[in-house]
């Protein structure tokens, strides 16, 4: 797990569970965190039952684990229910709940979870007013945001990190107020404004010309303008840069195994069978009156073409491959984990997904920064020393490592 290779981690995991040895509390712990980084639900569901079984006690960096992975994994109500549970809980239990819900677009319950925190006693830190402002970002409680931010400078006297002041620019961006440059284009691609996006992308690149993500959203805003020659200029420039954009990719887990899909993947074994779901699902979207934005294609093509290009992207696939392989189960949830940012025509894609095919979606997009990271590498250390189904769609960005 320390070494970054959380999938191999749970092989040695089934293996010694396989050869029936008993479970201390640096495996629990470190099968609980591959769960979370992942987003794979089964193997924390399966650690929790052993617990449950009288395997292992819940001590509070177990029960901690189990509130980050639930909530990582997209079961915020289980999330909450072990939190409520806990005999005991230190700080960082407290961080983990209020980041959880925060993730979810829970804002006043995480609002409601830091006063209770408060109350009991604990003093917040670094983490905890992270995932605090972050719940005011995601709400658009601009008045609360600045509350928190002013306690946590002034009263706690906390040097706030890149972390708070993104969630402090993410904020005001998104309620319009602010097109400051750490908002690293975001804004101005939300709100279309191509000339002061090229102007703060040209300083971003000059900057920090090794950060793919620049190039990309400066490539978005002059494809949304119809500048291709831009376009192909921008894309030029990253590549002679060697700051070549990550592939992206979506995975599932689904009949005992993780599956990984690119965009325009061919090479899965049900490949032929995936593509029929797709059109499928793409017909009944469009009888619902789904009606594609191919803004997200930077390339300068037809819109026939754009539209076909946009279907193939990974989260689609790997949602047409979810529900394949779960028609005989109704009510099933599928969860998805993708790597990179989740573009807008899919995110709307797939609650529309949901609606119409009556389904629970959970989508999980990747973030570079973990706020809980140096908890989880912190107990792993010290302990080496030691209901109701509801159809819906939830999309949880940021939570992932």
């Amino acid at each position: 797990m320390r070494s970054g290779c959380p999938e191999k981690g749970l092989e040695w995991f089934g293996e010694m569970r396989g050869r029936g040895l008993a479970m201390n509390e640096a495996v629990v712990v470190s099968v609980l965190s591959a769960s979370a980084q992942l987003g794979l639900l089964e193997p924390g569901r399966l650690v929790h039952s052993a617990i449950r079984l009288g395997e292992f006690p819940i001590t509070v960096a177990v029960g901690t684990a189990l509130v980050d992975m639930y909530a990582k994994c997209g079961c915020i109500d289980t999330s909450r229910k072990v939190f409520d549970g806990m005999p005991r809980r230190d700080v960082w239990s407290w961080n983990v709940m209020i980041c959880g819900l925060a993730a979810h677009g829970l804002a006043k319950e995480a609002l409601l979870q830091f006063g209770r925190f408060v109350r009991e006693g604990f003093v917040p830190g670094n983490v905890t007013f992270f995932g605090v402002l972050n719940a005011c970002s995601r709400a658009g409680l601009v008045d609360d945001g600045r509350h928190y931010f002013k306690l946590m400078t002034e009263f706690y006297r906390l040097e706030p990190e890149m972390e708070h002041y993104g969630c402090m620019v993410d904020l005001l961006a998104r309620a319009g107020l602010t097109v400051l440059w750490a908002t690293l284009l975001g804004a101005c691609k939300i709100h279309g404004l191509v000339e002061l996006g090229e102007t703060i992308g040209k300083k971003l690149i000059k900057s920090d010309p090794m950060h793919d993500g620049n190039y990309v959203l400066l490539s978005s805003i002059h494809a949304q303008a119809r500048k291709w020659d831009d376009v192909l200029r921008v894309r030029r420039l990253m590549v002679n840069r060697g700051a070549n954009k990550v592939a992206g990719w979506s995975l599932i887990e689904a009949e005992g195994k993780v599956h990984n899909f690119l965009a325009g993947e061919k090479e899965h074994t049900r490949v032929v069978e995936i593509y029929k779901m797709l059109k499928v699902i793409e017909r009944r979207l469009v009888d619902a009156g789904y009606s594609p934005d191919v803004s997200p294609v930077l390339h300068d093509m037809g819109e026939e073409e754009k539209e076909n290009a946009i279907w193939e992207h990974s989260e689609r696939l790997a949602i047409a491959f979810g529900l394949l392989v779960t028609l005989d189960k109704v009510g099933e949830c599928i969860r998805i984990v993708k790597n990179l940012r989740v573009c807008g025509d899919c995110h709307e894609v797939c609650k529309m997904i949901s609606k119409v095919f009556e389904r629970e979606i959970i989508v999980r997009d990747g973030i570079n920064v973990d706020p809980c990271k140096e908890w989880l590498a912190e107990v792993t250390y010290q302990s080496h020393d030691l209901g109701m189904h509801c159809i819906g769609y939830k999309f949880l960005t940021g939570v992932s490592s």
